[in-house]
């Protein structure tokens, strides 16, 4: 019985550790964009497109989660487009690729065509596409994977 007691005690530590450590979801609807450079004010940050289907974004995110830990200025922020993915599997995806962040976004409308356009009326869901913002948060927009040599020099220059 005592056995009992103490694994489900450890189980539940475990479980609340586990929610501690969790990403924040946000919903990202048209204005999300606007919110999120105003967070990053004066700081440089990558903002990153993926899909939990897109092979590519998951080869990118895992090369953030690597240069994060070399790069700790830089903000990464992403965007789940897989319209209302629920929580657990952003979570995991994310963590999973090594990523540390409080935040995470999510796709949050039935017409994601909406939410291209309010991103960059040039842009049509293709994944992935990331932006990366300067200090003073002009974009250069890459579509397609980001080459490692490619990102490490962005991110030395910031």
């Amino acid at each position: 019985m005592k056995k009992l007691l103490c694994f489900l005690l450890f189980l539940g530590l475990q479980t609340s550790l586990t929610q501690a450590n969790a990403i924040k979801v946000k919903p990202f609807v048209v204005n999300s964009l606007s919110e999120i450079k105003k967070n990053y004010w004066g700081q440089p940050f990558v903002l990153m497109f993926w899909s939990k289907t897109c092979l590519y974004c998951m080869k990118e995110l895992g090369l953030f989660g690597k240069l994060q830990k070399q790069f700790p200025n830089i903000s990464v922020v992403t965007v789940s487009t897989d319209v209302y993915l629920d929580e657990k599997t952003i979570n995991d995806i994310l963590t999973g690729k090594d990523l540390v962040l409080k935040t995470a976004w999510v796709f949050a409308t039935e017409y994601p065509e909406q939410l291209y356009a309010a991103v960059d009326k040039r842009w049509r869901g293709e994944l992935p596409v990331t932006y990366f913002y300067d200090r003073q948060h002009q974009p250069i927009r890459h579509m397609g994977i980001v080459k490692e040599a490619a990102l490490i020099a962005w991110m030395k220059q910031q």
